[in-house]
């Protein structure tokens, strides 16, 4: 009955706009191909070396891969003729262009985001995208060996052996707003400060560069410009200014809303454009073991689900224009208290089972044992007569 119910609360609606990963993904996953037909080691470099005929042909199969997904009707002939029979390369690139399904691939289809740092092997292929004014721009495929790193305001889409994974920087979570019990728990989720926890993160990564730069000062000229100072040789750093520059402030050094009035004219002005875009968003839950997966369309900030009983779920809210959040767990299981409770209860209503059970057997033994008797004593008065 649970599996029933759950296959219909499961439905997958997708909306209509979004940004289509599919040229990407497909493109990402023919460089795969090349990787693994034209490398031993996964590394596709030394290009103009043409001593390293390997390296070569991985290079034009990757060269191809997005010729042939973005510009088909001009670069067909490829796959033609005497060109394609004596190019490896060529038949690579072809075989996965003739095959492949091509279809709309939104953010939201993406799993769970993972954290840095970047985790590939040798024969994946990694897309490493930035966030420019709201619009995310590829900034370059990358093959397993490489390694990109996840930096600010960065997501990377890898294409592996088993299917999709992505990175995102953006490490942002929903907030269970309330749980209630009942046949169904009926979750509320909201996600109405994600811009507040993307700012608060890049503060704290400012405050880390910082502390970093410090500490690289500090051991490099640190003892130097301490005996200079104190000698009175170098008056021309303030106590002050030598206090704020080698060590570590207080907590709002580098608080935004301490931030300068240009700053906070941006952020406002930042706040009122994305007031003006309507996203949709994709709440997704499944169970922290793995199982059946729920979404829900939603073009609000918040929205109310509905869960089994006694499961643990990972709920996350997915973005169509972008990498969505990462997930919070809600736990619709007992606590210790309630299972001690209910056990207690189930024990307890088992004992007074057993008595009702014992007297109705009593009670059967005895009325079948009377009606034996009065049924002789017929007999017996039958005879007599």
């Amino acid at each position: 009955m649970k599996t029933l119910w759950f296959i219909f609360l499961a439905w997958c609606s997708t909306p209509s706009t979004g940004f289509d990963l599919g040229p990407i993904i497909r493109t990402a996953q023919c460089r795969s191909q090349c990787l693994k037909q034209h490398t031993a080691d996964g590394s596709c470099d030394n290009l103009w070396d043409t001593e390293y005929k390997q390296e070569h042909s991985c290079k034009t199969c990757w060269q191809y891969c997005e010729t042939l997904e973005n510009q088909w009707e001009k670069t067909r002939t490829i796959c033609e003729g005497d060109q394609y029979l004596h190019c490896p390369a060529c038949q690579t690139a072809c075989n996965y262009r003739q095959t492949r399904i091509e279809e709309k691939y939104l953010p939201s289809m993406l799993p769970t985001p993972e954290k840095a740092p970047v985790v590939l092997d040798r024969f994946d292929v990694a897309v490493m995208m930035r966030n420019v004014r709201d619009q995310w721009r590829i900034v370059g495929y990358f093959p397993g060996e490489t390694r990109p790193e996840l930096r600010q305001d960065t997501w990377i889409i890898v294409a592996t052996e088993n299917g999709m994974k992505h990175y995102s920087w953006q490490e942002w979570v929903p907030k269970l707003e309330s749980l209630k019990k009942g046949f169904f728990y009926e979750a509320t989720v909201s996600w109405k400060d994600v811009d507040a926890q993307i700012r608060r993160q890049k503060s704290l990564e400012k405050t880390r560069a910082n502390d970093r730069l410090r500490q690289v000062f500090l051991e490099i000229y640190g003892e130097k410009v301490l005996a200079e100072w104190k000698s009175q040789e170098f008056i021309r750093i303030s106590k002050e200014v030598f206090r704020r520059f080698f060590f570590k402030g207080g907590k709002d050094d580098f608080e935004v809303d301490n931030a300068p009035p240009k700053v906070y004219n941006d952020r406002i002005r930042e706040e009122a454009s994305r007031e003006t875009k309507k996203e949709s968003y994709v709440v997704s839950w499944q169970p922290e073991t793995g199982g059946l997966k729920g979404n829900q369309v939603t073009d609000s900030n918040s929205a109310q689900i509905s869960l089994l009983p006694g499961t643990k779920y990972l709920v996350r809210i997915a973005s169509n224009e972008g990498p969505g959040s990462f997930p919070i767990e809600v736990d619709t299981r007992l606590d210790p208290e309630e299972a001690t409770n209910m056990q207690r209860a189930v024990q307890q209503l088992f004992i007074w089972e057993i008595y009702v059970a014992c007297a109705s057997i009593l009670f059967f033994v005895i009325a079948l044992i009377l009606a034996m008797i009065c049924g002789k004593s017929k007999t017996v008065r039958c005879e007599r007569v």
